[in-house]
């Protein structure tokens, strides 16, 4: 497959438009929603709803379960990539902005970087290590750019502690793509994410009764859209083209979180942190191009 360009991978196209869409939104709509919820509830509502969602798609699909064997390692990854990862952004979009959010978060191939090199033994070059030191400096220039003064704010921490964990997931779930089709990972990392974030359930069922209807439908969405229909279409888009050629359409993720952003609760990123933002993506195209 040469380019999802061609009028033959138009679904690869459609499923990374809408893998761009649903996540770019994702960081202003959990701003919206901790206007009335609290990080925890919001978190498990989002994980059990998505849950549901791919239940009913692998039902439908008649989905084979993959082997109980597998079940710890999938629970592993359910509790980083998805359960950790989910509770570490919002708590983080919690104290920064959305922007500055989807900024951070962009450093996801750097940290699949370091753990690639780490624990696969992949080799990195001088110019992919200079893309992982500039990425990492524009992710401390976010960090103050979002603080008072020139103080850190610590939800860049937690965004940045997010990254690491999704790019947990996405690292070693390859341990299991030679039995299972990345649906199938998928679907077992969000039950079990789900069912470990069960003792949450009471306090997020009493915070969706006493929530706006508004903040409500947006963890509804956040649960059905950014949740099980984008991990759904990305994984399509990665089993039909080449990674590095569908990760590169994430660069456009940005520009729309923090469009929306704007537009919608009136965000305005400062200047040190659009830098910090330019600095911390330019670093993962400067890695990208370092691993070819």
């Amino acid at each position: 497959m040469e380019s999802p360009g061609k009028q033959g991978n138009l679904p690869v196209v459609g499923a990374v438009a809408v893998t761009i869409v649903c996540w770019g939104s994702n960081f202003p709509t959990i701003r919206y929603v901790l206007q009335a919820y609290d990080p925890l509830a919001m978190s498990a509502l989002r994980v059990y709803i998505g849950a549901l969602v791919l239940a009913g798609v692998a039902g439908a699909l008649r989905m084979p379960l993959p082997a109980w064997r597998d079940w710890p390692l999938l629970a592993l990854f359910g509790a980083t990539g998805i359960a950790a990862a989910t509770l570490t952004l919002n708590f983080g979009l919690h104290r920064i902005s959305a922007g500055a959010g989807v900024l951070i978060i962009g450093t996801v191939p750097v940290m699949s970087a370091l753990l690639a090199r780490g624990f696969l033994a992949e080799r990195l070059g001088g110019q992919a290590w200079a893309g992982i030191a500039v990425s990492f400096a524009g992710v401390g220039l976010i960090a103050l750019g979002e603080g008072e003064g020139f103080r850190v704010n610590t939800g860049a921490l937690f965004v940045l502690a997010s990254a690491a964990n999704q790019a947990f997931f996405y690292v070693f779930q390859k341990w299991l793509h030679g039995r299972y089709t990345p649906f199938q990972i998928t679907c077992g990392s969000i039950w079990s994410a789900a069912v470990l974030l069960l003792p949450l359930a009471p306090h997020a069922l009493a915070s969706a009764v006493a929530a706006p209807w508004g903040q409500s439908l947006g963890v509804l969405y956040l649960g059905l859209f950014p949740t099980a229909i984008a991990f759904a279409a990305w994984n399509f888009a990665l089993s039909r083209a080449r990674a590095a050629l569908v990760t590169s359409s994430m660069y456009a993720m940005p520009l729309l979180a923090i469009s929306l952003a704007y537009l919608w609760l009136g965000e305005v990123p400062t200047l040190l942190t659009l830098t910090g933002g330019l600095a911390a993506l330019g670093g993962v195209a400067l890695l990208h191009m370092g691993r070819r």
